[in-house]
């Protein structure tokens, strides 16, 4: 009789057990930045988060991302050697952050998201 009333019970556990595992493994880790999209030696950025979607590759300042990628930016790679700079405006105005040499990120913050107009290799805000 006792036997009765803890299979219902173990039956539970197994199944919630059963549940947390299969939900644990669904978890989705952020993906990293593929070297061979981006270029040694490059600033790369995506318009999606974890370095998907377009993206472009800039080697040197630029006082204008372009049409493309203007407020676009939601990830990034600085494989540049050096420190980078972006700005929500043209000409290197409106410096919302700088990128130390080696530094990505696979998603910005929600208020620098798709805002980046220009970008400075080589130095800081």
């Amino acid at each position: 009789m006792r036997l009765k009333r803890i299979t219902p019970r173990l039956w539970a556990v197994a199944a919630i057990l059963t549940f947390t595992a299969g939900t644990t493994s669904l978890t989705a880790h952020p993906a990293a930045a593929d070297p061979n999209q981006c270029p040694n030696g490059s600033f790369c950025v995506w318009e999606q988060s974890s370095y998907r979607g377009d993206f472009r590759h800039y080697t040197s300042s630029n006082p204008n991302v372009g049409n493309y990628m203007n407020d676009r930016m939601t990830s990034y790679w600085n494989r540049t050697g050096k420190t980078v700079s972006v700005y929500e405006h043209s000409n290197y105005t409106g410096c919302m952050f700088s990128i130390g040499a080696g530094k990505s990120e696979a998603a910005v913050a929600s208020h620098f998201n798709d805002k980046m107009t220009s970008l400075r290799v080589g130095g800081g805000c």
